[in-house]
């Protein structure tokens, strides 16, 4: 059955990618969330005009063995 079957999973951790067989897993890269959230906070509070205010971050799907 362990052909049968892939595995995915949104996570942070690191340690998905030291399992057997390493974890495919979906990034949604906080770091860079929290990093857009900061610089729009910073261009509301200075009123800077011609800021966009929806930002998107892609997430980062590094495959490995779990999904195949």
């Amino acid at each position: 059955m362990p052909g049968d079957v892939q595995v995915a999973c949104v996570s942070e951790d690191p340690d998905q990618a030291t399992t057997t067989p390493p974890v495919t897993t979906l990034s949604l890269r906080p770091d860079r969330v929290g990093a857009e959230a900061v610089d729009l906070l910073i261009a509301v509070i200075n009123a800077r005009g011609g800021v966009a205010r929806r930002r998107l971050v892609p997430p980062v799907l590094p495959p490995r063995r779990s999904s195949g």
